[in-house]
């Protein structure tokens, strides 16, 4: 089968980051192709590639036959490349018929004069184009809101709507940035079956990016694997399921760290001092958080894990009231946390190191540190707390007086974590410590972390290594599109075979 599209030896380089390192493959003709990977795998940057948004640094990509790399975006959706967006881009105000005629450039034959002048040849066409919109908006069950306001359609409707603009383009490839992200199990299903039967209906070949591990499973015939801005593998559904480099880039490295001797739970449970019920959190329409209840108890490590998307960090947010909540309850210490603002949260004893880290670049790493003393009045404590942070992590004890924007990146994560703990925190709230970290410094970051744990710390753990995570906590929740799908004793998780499922789509919803 001949190709539609080739990618051949692309980088794509941000100043000093390379995002994308060499990746090739080849989408044939009429297939549905999925590009899968990890936060930070490069995904969506090769679809900015091949539509224009970004000239590649290297490497050549070809549609039909014809070099595009570096073509400006306006030219190579008139070549037949149309595309969606991970972030909705609708026109808000206009009607939901109106967003679809506004791709009906590409197809019109109507001149401007034709426009002006209304003529024959306008009316017939205009007729033509808005025949065909009601076509495509009838195919997603949208003809009945054609003259409602685009804004005021459900999140799931809207991503229809963007998928039936992106078709008014009448393209020859189609490319799905993240199509299921926001929709319940449901919604997820009926996409299956609609971007088969739109495959076949209008001729399509479909590149598919997507988290929902689920979809991907269900409707790709053959799938191409990044990490870290390079291909680690490549081929049917479910060879990649089982490929070794995909399991560790989606569970992380280390069949052994899941074995690791634990602790056992103590015979009296201690008290709970975090508590979430029913929680559901949503960014405008997209219901990312949908009714998560869980529990951490005093002197607890409980990790939290998932899928990208699966509304990990936006508990956390949630949790430490970055982001309101749409209903349900958080309590901390038996107290709701419903009327308390973020700040009081520190004072309250909750702290939390972010992804990303979000220290301060042009602050000392000493600097830094006593940031996170701002609620501490008492100077010796403050010391003694500094001291305590150079005991965990040496390191910051050699570079007090760097600047924390000249850190690595795995040393900027030290100091994160130290900051957090400089308030005297009886939750310390951790999301993603390993992210984008050198293995050996993983180490490190995870011995401290088990060192701070021993002490009587409790941890709420946030992290994309799912073996590390299970390794280090008692207990875990595994979350899967919002919605805590196994909960249980950490040991017994890492050998379920459903949390594999939970990353790569195998059917964890087992009631």
């Amino acid at each position: 089968m001949s190709a539609a599209l080739s990618v051949s030896d692309l980088e794509m380089h941000f100043g000093g980051l390379r995002a994308v390192a060499g990746v090739s493959f080849e989408v044939p003709e009429k297939s549905i192709f999925g590009l899968i990977g990890p936060n930070g795998a490069g995904k969506t940057t090769v679809f900015n590639c091949v539509t224009g948004v970004y000239a590649p640094t290297r490497g050549t990509i070809t549609f039909q036959g014809k070099p595009i790399a570096g073509v400006p975006a306006w030219k190579i959706a008139d070549l037949g490349i149309a595309r969606t967006f991970q972030n909705i881009r609708l026109f808000g105000q206009m009607s939901v018929i109106e967003n679809v005629l506004v791709a009906s450039h590409r197809v019109t034959r109507a001149s401007l004069f034709d426009v002006i002048g209304r003529t024959l040849r306008y009316v017939d066409d205009d007729r033509a184009m808005r025949a065909k919109a009601m076509e495509l908006l009838a195919f997603f069950g949208l003809d009945d809101n054609a003259d409602q306001v685009a804004s005021s359609l459900p999140y799931g409707d809207q991503r229809r709507l963007e998928i039936a603009r992106a078709l008014m383009l009448d393209p020859k490839v189609l490319l799905l940035d993240e199509p299921a992200a926001g929709l319940n199990s449901a919604e997820a299903r009926v996409l299956e079956g609609q971007i088969r039967t739109l495959r076949d209906r209008f001729d399509l070949t479909v590149l598919l990016v997507e988290h929902n591990m689920q979809v991907v499973m269900g409707v790709c015939e053959e799938i191409h694997v990044m990490d870290r801005g390079e291909t680690i593998a490549h081929g049917a559904p479910a060879a990649v399921q089982k490929d070794p480099k995909v399991l560790e880039a989606y569970l992380g490295a280390g069949h052994d760290a899941i074995t690791a001797p634990r602790e056992a739970a103590p015979e009296q449970p201690a008290e709970v001092l975090l508590e979430v019920s029913d929680l559901r959190v949503a960014y405008g329409g997209i219901q990312a958080v949908k009714g998560i209840s869980l529990e951490v108890r005093r002197g607890e490590l409980v990790a939290l894990i998932g899928a990208n998307g699966a509304g990990k960090t936006t508990t956390l947010k949630a949790i430490s009231r970055m982001l309101p909540m749409k209903s349900g309850s958080v309590r901390f210490a038996g107290k709701d946390l419903a009327r308390v603002e973020a700040h009081e949260l520190v004072e309250m004893g909750v702290a939390m190191a972010p992804e990303g880290r979000a220290i301060f670049p042009n602050l000392t790493v000493r600097e830094n540190l006593e940031m996170g003393a701002y609620t501490v009045s008492d100077r010796g404590a403050i010391r003694a707390r500094m001291d305590e942070a150079v005991g965990l992590f040496p390191r910051l004890g050699e570079r007090m007086q760097q600047l924390g924007g000249t850190l690595s990146g795995g040393e900027q994560q030290m100091l994160a974590i130290a900051r957090a703990l400089m308030s005297g925190p009886k939750l310390l709230m951790l999301d993603e410590p390993s992210l984008g970290i050198a293995p050996v410094l993983v180490d490190q970051i995870f011995e401290a972390i088990d060192r701070i744990r021993r002490k009587g710390l409790t941890i709420l753990l946030v992290e994309q290594n799912t073996r590390r995570a299970l390794a280090a906590a008692q207990r875990a929740y595994v979350l899967v599109t919002g919605e805590v799908v196994l909960s249980g004793d950490a040991a017994t998780l890492a050998s379920d075979p459903r949390v594999q499922g939970a990353y790569l789509g195998e059917g964890v919803h087992l009631g």
